[in-house]
């Protein structure tokens, strides 16, 4: 894409799940902006959703679609353009560039809606330059983790492709229905073995589908039932059983911070104790220093450290039965 439009190659990220139903982001930022009108880029059966987080310059941001001219005057920060990759859209912009650009195959957009229960999206209609305030917080949400795919949690990538699908068809596919609306969240059984395993994967490793296979539902009714019955999504749910466990395990044991982020499923110290600040009010070891003092304990007496250690083994001994010690 950045050759295309003659800028340097800019930060990215491919979102692949197991199936073929990816969306690569791409940030394309030129401080010299479009001065000539972008090359051709080849046919094929996908949609470029593009996100600006630059108004379009003085002269408006210019636009050829199928070789028709059309001159948008006023872009702002946040407005939004769909162009279909079969149409051969060239574009020019004579100011500051800054865009983020999501290149969707039709396979993943119509695997969405099957999933849904609804049948292919045709088309995305979007009068170019209109502002979608969801999709630029969504792609402003995003932009940290380009260039970080091996950082992110495959659970995340799940339902940021989820959600982007939902908004983008839900808003622009004249063809899109309303979903089918299931009653009563997921089945005692299900949500069992939904929690089961979210915690054998406490590093966020398992995958949206897989909860939803597991459950024997689409991926689709799955997110919307397990909603139903927690309240929260399946990928906040897991950041509070990390939270949980991360608690029992600074009041039981003396173990580091680091090795605290770790069993607890983190990825590091720092987003530990950025999300246990967000979740509980106060970083880690704050909030162990004033548990600690607020246990009674008695100098003379070694059975509350007995106590402690005996619930340190038991939360060891379901660590391994989770697989993650």
């Amino acid at each position: 894409m950045a050759k295309y439009f003659r800028v340097g190659k800019g930060p990215n990220l491919v979102i692949r799940p197991p199936s073929e139903a990816q969306i690569a982001i791409t940030r394309l930022a030129s401080d010299a902006g479009l001065p000539e009108r972008t090359a051709s880029i080849p046919s094929e059966r996908a949609l470029v959703v593009s996100v600006h987080l630059t108004p379009a310059s003085e002269r408006g941001c210019e636009i050829w679609v199928d070789d028709r001219y059309s001159r948008i005057a006023e872009w702002p920060a946040g407005g939004v353009g769909i162009y279909d990759l079969e149409s051969n859209p060239r574009v020019r912009n004579r100011g500051l560039v800054d865009w983020v650009h999501y290149h969707v195959p039709r396979s993943t957009l119509n695997a969405f809606a099957n999933d849904a229960e609804i049948g292919d999206i045709s088309a995305l209609q979007c009068p170019p330059g209109v502002v979608d305030p969801v999709l630029h917080q969504m792609t402003r949400m995003i932009l940290p983790s380009l260039n970080k795919a091996h950082a992110l949690e495959e659970l995340f990538l799940d339902y940021f492709r989820l959600l982007f699908c939902a908004h983008v068809a839900g808003k622009y596919a004249p063809s899109f229905t309303k979903i089918k609306n299931y009653r009563g969240g997921l089945a005692p059984w299900q949500r069992r073995r939904a929690t089961e395993l979210l915690r054998e994967h406490i590093d966020g490793s398992v995958k949206l589908s897989v909860l939803a296979g597991e459950c024997g539902l689409s991926v689709s009714h799955f997110a919307r039932s397990f909603r139903q019955s927690f309240a929260t999504s399946a990928h906040h749910y897991l950041i509070l059983l990390r939270v949980e466990r991360a608690k029992s395990l600074l009041t039981n044991s003396i173990l580091p911070l680091s090795e605290v982020a770790f069993q607890s499923g983190f990825s590091d110290q720092a987003a530990f104790s950025r999300t246990f600040k967000a979740v509980v009010g106060a970083p880690p070891g704050q909030w162990r220093r004033e548990e600690n003092h607020r246990r009674p304990e008695d100098v003379g007496d070694n059975r509350a450290e007995l106590k402690r250690c005996a619930s340190f083994l038991s939360t060891c001994s379901l660590q391994r039965s989770y697989g993650v010690a």
